[in-house]
């Protein structure tokens, strides 16, 4: 693997050389390399631990040359060791990734690692996302082909990736989309009925009744018409006793719902989702985030304010029911509302629950509840404000806790002012309300931007309610071109991270911490 790694970097070095002002001719080579790399200290207080040898590192370094219709590439990580809190299993060097891919207007077809997505994804999804240590990516064949964007139709096959290797097991599987709004040339109305299929197999020998074979399908519907929108999706697996469903022998469903109305200056979206015994790994005892094969983001709002994200919801793929309502305003300027800059409004809502009675069903104890609501105002050119208010009810069994549910008030009031078109200078203020837990916690952080290139931070969370520690941060950051670099040090409280409504556990950390991004 390490001779094969070689020779394709030696040709990608080649190929880079006479590329460079011949595209054309030569084709384009193009990638990307990011290392994420924090030398952890021992703290105390917040119960930080610092590894022997005090590093940890996660490198990623990507190549892809194209040339007319075809293309090459290869993907290559590093962990040196791996950062605290990913999983120990991703460890030393190695090209992780590799492929060939033929792509015109109708086919497209790739051999190799890949990524891809069957609808909403709750019956497949092969992703990555760094942030949190995850690439569920596929060796095998993809392929794409579409009838005229009328009919498309899509096949996989291949073994799923776990960590610096493969699983054992094998995924097949296709999807049909077929638009009918194109088929009878409608222009005003899309409809479309899409379809999916989705086979693991992994042998099984052991002295139980389980089938080496699961299945799971969804079928789906879509319809778009002049700013309205509703989808909805079906899911079904057979039986697929493992782990991390506790060898439970029944059959899992889901059903997603959505609507939604958009015009100008205006937006609202509804969903609404059950899910019951839909954990769906690439083998039969996985148990972490990184052997998924579907994807069941939390279906809430995806808070950037640090207090707001303190309690962050996690799907429970095995059985909840709930949604949410998201609503968004734009009071434009001049107007008797709006004034001279205008404003806008954004309200969203959601609530879960464990099942009562199974599918589709309420039950009494409550999962996760959000009420939040934020206001953007423009004052002049040079100010702007945002007030945000979130009203949370979080039950820590969620994250495999025991205890009462955690109820509370979040405000934040964050204030932007730029001038001289170089400059601007964020000041942000949050607070937490609650009885519960660790009690309250207060929050301040001050940036300062000097365009094109520097930006300054400092933070500090401070909970006042029980722990009396001070999570402070500080640090800069770099960019140019395409490259970006920032170091930071500081503290970093345990808790839950997130990326895309999926999160995991993070232990806390205190340390300092390089980051850098670049792109050719």
């Amino acid at each position: 693997m390490k001779t094969i790694g070689l020779s394709v970097l030696l040709c990608f070095c080649f190929l880079s050389r006479h590329a460079d002002g011949q595209e054309q001719k030569y084709g384009m080579l193009a990638g990307g390399f990011e290392t994420n790399t924090i030398y952890y200290m021992k703290d105390a207080q917040t119960g930080a631990v610092r590894p022997d040898d005090r590093f940890g590192s996660n490198n990623y370094l990507n190549l892809d040359y194209s040339w007319r219709k075809f293309s090459i590439g290869v993907l290559f990580e590093g962990y040196l060791p791996v950062l605290q809190g990913f999983s120990g299993e991703l460890k030393d060097c190695g090209i992780v990734g590799k492929y060939v891919a033929f792509e015109d207007r109708d086919l497209k077809l790739r051999v190799g690692d890949f990524y891809e997505q069957f609808g909403s994804g709750m019956v497949f999804r092969a992703y990555e996302e760094r942030a949190l240590g995850l690439n569920t990516s596929m060796e095998g064949v993809r392929l794409f082909y579409s009838f005229r964007d009328k009919i498309s139709v899509k096949g996989i096959y291949g073994r799923p990736r776990r960590f610096m290797e493969h699983a054992a097991s094998l995924v097949r599987g296709g999807d049909v989309q077929v638009n009918i709004g194109n088929l009878f040339d409608w222009t005003q109305t899309r409809l479309a009925v899409e379809g999916s299929f989705v086979n693991r197999y992994e042998e099984y020998v052991g002295n139980r009744d389980i089938e080496s074979n699961v299945n799971a399908h969804s079928v789906r519907l879509a319809v778009e018409h002049a700013g309205f929108s509703l989808r909805g999706e079906y899911v079904g697996k057979s039986k697929d006793p493992a782990l991390y469903n506790f060898y439970d022998m029944k059959k899992g469903r889901g059903v997603l719902l959505e609507a939604g109305y958009a015009r100008k200056g205006m937006g609202i979206q509804v969903n609404f989702r059950s899910l019951e015994r839909m954990v769906f790994r690439s083998s039969r005892e996985a148990t972490g985030l990184e052997e998924a094969l579907n994807y069941l983001p939390a279906l809430t709002r995806q808070h950037t304010y640090a207090l707001a994200n303190l309690y962050a919801y996690a799907t429970q793929g095995n059985g909840e029911t709930g949604g949410q309502v998201d609503f968004y305003y734009h009071f434009r300027k001049r107007t008797a509302l709006g004034g001279k800059y205008g404003w806008k409004l954004q309200a969203n809502f959601s609530t879960y629950y464990y099942p009562k009675d199974g599918f589709c069903s309420i039950g009494k104890e409550l999962l996760y509840r959000d009420v939040n609501v934020d206001v953007t105002k423009k004052w002049s050119p040079a100010w702007k404000t945002v007030f945000f208010y979130s009203l949370q009810d979080f039950n820590p069994s969620v994250w495999g806790k025991s205890g009462d549910s955690y109820h509370s008030h979040i405000v934040v009031a964050d204030a932007t002012y730029a001038w001289r078109n170089r400059y601007s200078l964020r000041l942000e203020g949050q607070h937490l309300w609650t009885k519960q837990h660790e009690g309250n916690w207060v929050a301040l952080s001050a940036e300062l931007g000097i365009a094109p290139a520097w930006s300054f931070f400092a933070t500090d969370m401070y909970n006042y309610g029980q722990t009396d520690i001070h999570y402070y941060n500080g640090g800069l950051s770099y960019s140019r071109s395409r490259t970006r670099v920032a170091l930071q040090y500081g503290r970093n409280r345990s808790g839950i991270q997130c990326a895309g409504g999926v999160c995991r556990e993070m232990p806390a950390y205190t340390g300092f911490n390089l980051t850098l991004t670049s792109s050719f």
